[in-house]
């Protein structure tokens, strides 16, 4: 009983310091500084020498709740140098104030080759209870390699004010390409450079190469007839196309038709072009380029009947005779072949095709039970893995007629509608029997039904003869 008691005591001591550490725990968090950078400079948009000291300037604010006292912020860096010991200390910053600090560095050696580096920085303080907390900041700053170089290093002159073309985008208006397809190649091209360039031709497949004359000056025309156009070939007109003046920031759109070769296996192609040009010191100049075309060889199928389907009925179940026939000139291999239509259910619609040799077929019987009538569409869905693992779908359309629904004869009910009721048949005698094969006997005749024998008299005798009255 004296080891409950005990055990009671600590229970409800522990209770009550839990109940008063808690509470005060949560205010301390609810109350804790929240120190962020508020500014910085320079930063990633403004560039530092990379031989000469520069000066950091930052602003650190507080966005918590206390004021942070004793705030001590220490810096380090692999690509800058603090030359000021890189240390920053603050005795309190108070809630919503952001006090600054400038410190000096330099762009160490191993970095000056960099285009940007980075400043890390660790600050330290308590709030006002004295509980302590760390946070970290980095600081981001561009290195401009374009400043002027060292004393001990020899100036390079930078290269002279010329035009530069690049194509900026591209189009086919046939896609996907494929081994015998014609189609428009449209390029976008745009003088991205510092001068303007004066009579640009564009040259299809490269191969142009520019060498100065004996004179000095360069030859004259534009050679492309070495151009690689094993796999697109230019109709309609050659492979090169003049394009006149292009002032800086110009842009400009051409248009030329193309065939893909048919000897040409699926896979991706890259075309160079060449843009020649004159630049405002009057030498001519080339600016070499690729872009890449996809050729593709997807199936060639055909979807028909292989049989004719016949009258279809509005409600009544038939059979669709679906036939898939490979017309291209390879193998195919093919996934799941699934029909489906808005107009009624169907059934056995879904099927594993697998691979067709060149002019093989699939068939598949399709029940079907049509609700509407009226020409309707069966659509023909076959999934596929083209050259590039992608997958696609095959889909085609079938175009059937629907008849109205069939009205079968009724019977007439025996009494109504003016057919006359049926007698039932009597039971016929032994006696009716045998005159019946009397009266067949001596050729008179019987009817559909056997007739009851009656007595008539015979005029001038004694005794009665039976006479047969026939229905």
């Amino acid at each position: 009983m004296r080891k409950l008691l005990i055990m009671f005591c600590a229970a409800v001591f522990l209770f009550t310091v839990v109940l008063a550490v808690v509470p005060a725990q949560i205010a301390s968090a609810q109350a804790q500084p929240l120190l962020y950078v508020h500014s910085y400079s320079p930063g990633p948009n403004t560039g530092v020498s990379p031989w000469e000291p520069f000066t950091f300037t930052f602003e650190i604010g507080n966005n918590g709740a206390s004021t942070a006292k004793n705030v001590v912020i220490t810096f380090s860096s692999e690509d800058f140098i603090p030359l000021e010991g890189g240390v920053t200390t603050w005795q309190d910053i108070s809630p919503g104030s952001h006090p600054g600090a400038t410190l000096h560095f330099r762009v160490s050696d191993s970095s000056s080759w960099k285009y940007s580096g980075v400043i890390h920085a660790t600050a330290t303080f308590t709030d006002d209870a004295g509980v302590s907390y760390s946070t970290s900041f980095v600081f981001y700053i561009a290195i401009a390699q374009s400043a002027v170089a060292s004393p001990t290093k020899t100036p390079t002159p930078g290269p002279a004010n010329k035009p530069q073309l690049v194509i900026s985008g591209y189009s086919t208006d046939v896609d996907p390409l494929q081994p015998g397809s014609a189609f428009n190649l449209k390029l976008k091209i745009h003088n991205a450079g510092v001068a303007d360039a004066s009579n640009v031709s564009l040259v299809y497949g490269g191969g142009v190469s520019l060498s100065p004359g004996e004179q000095g000056t360069p030859p004259a025309g534009v050679p492309g007839s070495t151009g690689d156009l094993a796999n697109f070939a230019p109709v309609g007109s050659s492979n090169v196309v003049l394009l006149g003046n292009m002032p800086v920031g110009a842009a400009i759109e051409t248009e030329q038709a193309f065939v893909v070769n048919v000897t040409t296996v699926p896979g991706a192609y890259p075309l160079k072009v060449s843009l020649v040009y004159t630049t405002p010191g009057g030498t001519r100049a080339v600016d070499d380029q690729l872009i890449t075309l996809l050729v593709f060889a997807l199936p060639q199928l055909e979807t028909v009947f292989y049989r004719d389907a016949g009258i279809i009925y509005k409600d009544q179940q038939t059979t669709l005779p679906i036939q898939i026939t490979n017309l291209s000139r390879k193998s195919v291999v093919l996934g799941n072949m699934t029909v489906s239509t808005d107009s009624g259910d169907l059934q056995n619609n879904t099927s594993l095709v697998g691979s067709l040799d060149p002019g093989g077929y699939f068939t598949l019987d399709v029940m079907y039970t049509p609700h509407t009538e009226g020409p309707a569409k069966v659509n023909v869905s076959i999934s596929y893995t083209d050259d590039f693992n992608q997958l696609r779908v095959y889909q085609s359309t079938l175009d059937i007629e629907v008849q109205p629904a069939m009205e079968l004869p009724q019977e007439p009910i025996p009494g109504e509608g003016g057919v006359p009721p049926v007698a039932p048949e009597q039971p016929v005698g032994f006696w009716a029997k045998l005159w019946s094969a009397i009266k067949g006997f001596l050729g008179i005749g019987t009817g559909s039904q056997i007739d009851q024998p009656t007595e008539m008299p015979i005029h001038g005798g004694q005794g009665r003869l039976f006479d047969h009255r026939g229905a």
